[in-house]
């Protein structure tokens, strides 16, 4: 009788650890200084050895591209296009009870950030869905805003690279090619001049 019981046991046992997998959406949310949350997710399907699904980090979406192992050790690789470059983000992880304990890096040459994740509803942090722009049509005027303020930012040229002179260049190209005419009048230098904060939290 004992013996049937500890067949009975492992068989049980066996079935519950074969039960267990990787399938699900799952969330890890990293407190930031500022009081928000950077959430990632992991939305993953196990078919046997094989791992699919997509990944979140932040604004960006990947699709798994690449899988190994499983519940006690596994290592996904998400890729997705970003123009004409190809990201990629790499996860490790294993299935805790009913947590996900997962680790990557920001940046290859990042030290490695390690997170636990549960499980969220289905569908919480995906892509939204596309939502078509209405056909173009006539605005009636309100007597606000008739010339809407345009400019131009240097982010998306200069990123953080900004001086005097590229600010005075692209002043003069705007004044030169008809920029300021269409009503273009205006100049952001988005030069990364955010610092940290300061003991109580007050931005710099």
């Amino acid at each position: 009788m004992t013996r049937h019981l500890r067949f009975l046991a492992f068989f049980v046992f066996a079935a519950i650890c074969s039960a267990a997998d990787l399938t699900g959406n799952w969330v890890a949310s990293t407190a930031l200084p500022d009081g928000t949350y950077r959430r990632t997710y992991l939305n993953l399907k196990q078919e046997g050895s094989r791992i699919t699904g997509s990944l979140r980090v932040a604004q960006f979406f990947y699709s798994v591209s690449d899988s190994t192992g499983g519940p006690d050790g596994f290592t996904v690789t998400g890729t997705m296009k970003d123009g004409k470059t190809e990201r990629h983000v790499r996860f490790e992880g294993k299935l805790a009870g009913d947590e996900l304990h997962v680790s990557t890096r920001r940046r290859p040459d990042a030290p490695l950030v390690e997170m636990v994740a549960h499980r969220a509803p289905p569908g919480e942090g995906a892509m939204p869905a596309r939502i078509p722009p209405p056909a173009l049509h006539p605005v009636r005027d309100n007597g606000l805003a008739r010339t809407p303020p345009m400019g131009w930012n240097s982010w998306n040229k200069f990123a953080g690279r900004v001086d005097d002179a590229a600010v005075r260049g692209v002043a003069d190209a705007i004044a030169s090619n008809g920029m300021k005419a269409a009503g273009y009048v205006y100049i952001n230098i988005d030069d990364t001049w955010e610092a940290d904060r300061d003991a109580p939290g007050n931005i710099r």
